[in-house]
């Protein structure tokens, strides 16, 4: 005889629909949790209609209908159906829903009564009221609520599913030809369906490197059985991205009748259990030539768009894949940047900072795009020839033929320093209306020194709110006119090379209007 306790469980759905869904031929996934399915297929006429269920989660006036010229559509109306679907019984309610006939003896606590215990056949369970009709082995008729019930014994094996209300909202059409089959076609956008890229670079050498992306597609929408699967690179409009379509949801619940909140906004994959695609790996060592082979999904660019084309994809609800998209060679170059702030600032401290305490440089990979395809923004993780981590950081986007930045980490074997120091000083220099404004001169240097022994670039950044008048070493200068300072915004670059085990000096002099200490 087995036991059940009550507990507060949820049911598992595990059951078809009654109106049938068309085939998915064409599915396309944005970045965004956005896709566009495309459906085809023929239904059945019935009684001068056919019926498709509607889509839960298409977005707001995106879904359009198409049938052949034979037989047009002329309406089609909206229509809520209670269906019984079948369901894992979790709870006590449910196992006595799914085993009416049966012998049971259940342990009931009824609100300010004592205990009873009860042995008889299930007569029928109502789901809306929760009621119990029981014919005990004296032949009385009990009724009760299921919420009383504490304990279940079955006195033989009992059904571990039952037929739950359920409400299917189905699309019912007029055909201008009622009878046979009517050919059909859905368009429509849906939340749900996201993917996700990431990369995994390996540095070959000190020019070269293999570079592999992968795409993981997460589905908690409908399963895709060999459907055509497209990834989408691109930001392309979805104005309505965050309503549900109205034909989606209930008039008299929906709030203020617009899909808000319903489920396709930023929340949509918490609290959702998904299973994950397994690959049964082998213990023996990887082959001498893991990650070299190179390989590339078709693809091809749509105006402001590219698409991945992964071909045919079957995948369950609430799943998820990977999926190999290209790998191949690219070139790269070492690139170290180092930017200094105004660390003076003398219009607002009155004093230039002579600290040589070390600045940060970085030390990063400056990528030059040589694969076909663009590559998209995506996290990717970098190790070098001897299968050493180097840095796991993130790839912008970067067309066909263009460059990217990708910072590794500090350059510990590089110092830069920034001193400055006040060389002359002028009272009453520049008078703006009512305001007089003293100016003063200072020089400062940027120090660097390599500690490696190979040679390096490093493109150095300063930032002053000041004229810059002079700068070293073919420094390239940029004012940025302020309307609210009298001081410009100025910013130099320098691409200082340094030899191994080197150090290197560049100067520069700028000067700043300031208000007198009163």
């Amino acid at each position: 005889m087995k036991k059940y306790l009550a507990s507060g469980l949820m049911a598992i759905t595990c059951a078809a629909t009654v109106a049938q869904s068309l085939p998915v031929k064409k599915i396309s996934i944005f970045k965004n949790g956005t896709a566009m399915i495309i459906r085809e297929g023929s239904t059945p006429i019935a009684g001068g209609k056919a019926t498709l269920p509607v889509p839960s989660r298409a977005i707001y006036g995106s879904y359009f209908l198409g049938t052949g010229k034979d037989n047009a559509v002329r309406n089609i109306a909206i229509k809520n159906d209670t269906i019984k679907k079948e369901e894992k019984a979790t709870a006590i309610w449910q196992l006595i829903a799914g085993n009416v006939g049966k012998k049971v003896t259940l342990s009931v606590a009824p609100a300010g009564k004592i205990d009873k215990t009860i042995t008889g056949k299930i007569l029928s369970y109502n789901q809306q009221s929760g009621l119990i009709r029981l014919q005990s082995d004296n032949n009385k008729i009990e009724v009760f609520r299921s919420t009383d019930v504490y304990l279940a014994e079955f006195a033989e094996e009992e059904k571990q599913t039952y037929l739950a209300d359920s409400i299917q909202r189905s699309l019912v059409i007029t055909p201008s030809n009622g009878s046979g089959n009517m050919n059909l076609q859905e368009i429509y956008l849906q939340t749900g369906v996201n993917w996700m890229p990431s990369y995994f670079m390996i540095l070959k050498d000190e020019k070269s490197a293999r570079l592999e992306m992968k795409a993981t597609i997460e589905n908690f929408a409908d399963p895709l059985s060999d459907a055509e699967t497209e990834l989408i690179v691109g930001a392309p409009q979805m104005t309505n991205s965050d309503k549900l379509d109205p034909m989606t949801y209930d008039y008299q619940t929906a709030e203020g009748g617009t899909g808000y909140g319903s489920g396709a906004g930023s929340g949509l994959y918490n609290n959702v259990q998904a299973k994950t695609l397994t690959y049964a790996w082998s213990a023996a060592a990887p082959a001498a030539d893991a990650f070299n082979q190179e390989f590339s999904a078709t693809g091809e660019k749509n105006d402001d768009l590219y698409i991945y084309k992964i071909g045919k994809v079957s995948l369950g609800k609430n799943s998820k894949g990977i999926y190999p998209i290209f790998a191949g060679s690219i070139e790269y170059k070492d690139k170290y940047e180092g930017l200094i702030e105004d660390r003076s600032n003398y219009a607002e401290s009155r004093a230039a900072n002579n600290d040589e305490t070390p600045i940060d440089v970085f030390h990063s990979l400056e990528i030059k795009n040589t694969a076909s395809v663009p590559l998209t923004t995506a996290p990717v993780t970098i190790i070098n020839e001897k299968d050493q981590f180097v840095a796991q950081n993130e790839i912008s986007y970067t067309p066909a033929g263009s460059t990217s930045t990708v910072r590794l980490s500090k350059a510990i074997d590089i110092i830069m320093k920034n001193p400055e120091e006040e060389t002359s000083r002028t009272d009453n220099a520049k008078k703006i209306g009512k305001q007089t404004y003293s100016s003063v001169k200072i020089k400062g240097t940027v120090t660097l020194e390599n500690f490696q022994n190979k040679e390096v670039t490093v493109a150095v950044t300063k930032n002053t709110n000041g004229e810059v008048s002079t700068a070293s070493d073919g420094g390239k200068i940029t004012r940025q006119k302020s309307f609210t300072n009298i001081n410009p915004l100025t910013q130099i670059k320098w691409d200082v090379k340094l030899a191994a085990n080197q150090k290197k000096t560049v100067s520069y002099e700028y000067e700043v209007f300031f208000l007198p200490q009163q």
